[in-house]
């Protein structure tokens, strides 16, 4: 078993339906938003949700804002992606978000990207540019868009049962470390974004939309939002509450 384990937010909903709230639709509009809901009491709340199976959540690192590639059109409005097959996360709230969208998506695995673009399985997909930049998904995709739709938070856990194995002061070492590390985490990938974009401006036509027109793909997603609320319930519904007050 790992001991340290960061990793995406995308399949834990499946295990706590709170951390769905982290995949919804533009929960957060921006980067400070994000820093100042995952390092408040919210944040410590869904990292203390998984210790029940044995994973003790120690910081909030990310992955960045999830943006759109594809073959057919540059994404600029919701309407742009009708027909299109979209590959999404394995996460039921990102595929009823595509769907109202007008997209068909197609929810695969992340190692199987890549190939799927390039046989045309899917027409596009959605990930954070350091992922579109260093998994060369680019190479497959005629057209990429700053969307900044779903904000990509990486919960980082330590094995409760390894963290148990320790002494106090090795205890206390691992966990300020890693969580004085989301610092230099969150600005190192934000300082390298601008050259992820350059490389795959190397390949795609590369546009960012306006506040404006993001705005429309925020209202799109509404429907999802209640949804999801039927779908996963008060604990969602609660924390969804609690991370837009403490976003404001």
């Amino acid at each position: 078993m790992t001991d340290i384990l960061p990793t995406t937010t995308g399949p834990l909903g499946q295990l706590d339906a709170r951390y769905y709230v982290l995949e919804t639709p533009y929960v957060f509009l921006n980067e400070q938003q994000a820093d100042k809901v995952l390092d408040s009491p919210v944040g410590k709340e869904l990292l203390s949700a998984l210790e029940g199976i044995g994973l003790k959540g120690v910081a909030f690192w990310e992955n960045g804002f999830r943006e759109m590639t594809d073959n057919a059109r540059q994404i600029k409005q919701p309407a742009d992606l009708k027909g299109l097959k979209f590959r999404v996360q394995q996460n039921n709230l990102h595929v009823k978000y595509f769907s109202d969208l007008g997209a068909n998506p197609t929810p695969l695995p992340f190692t199987e990207i890549y190939n799927s673009l390039a046989t045309k399985v899917v027409d596009g997909q959605e990930n954070p540019f350091s992922l579109i930049a260093t998994n060369k998904f680019y190479e497959q995709q005629k057209y990429v868009s700053k969307t900044d739709h779903v904000y990509s938070a990486v919960p980082v856990y330590v094995s409760k049962i390894k963290y148990d194995s320790w002494p106090a002061d090795v205890q206390k070492l691992v966990v300020d470390t890693l969580y004085e590390l989301r610092i230099w985490q969150r600005n190192e990938g934000r300082t390298q974004q601008q050259s992820y974009i350059n490389e795959i401006k190397t390949k795609s036509s590369f546009y960012a939309l306006t506040d404006a027109e993001k705005a429309k793909f925020q209202e799109a997603a509404a429907p999802a939002y209640e949804w999801a609320k039927k779908e996963f319930g008060t604990k969602y519904s609660d924390m969804l509450n609690k991370v837009l007050a403490a976003a404001k």
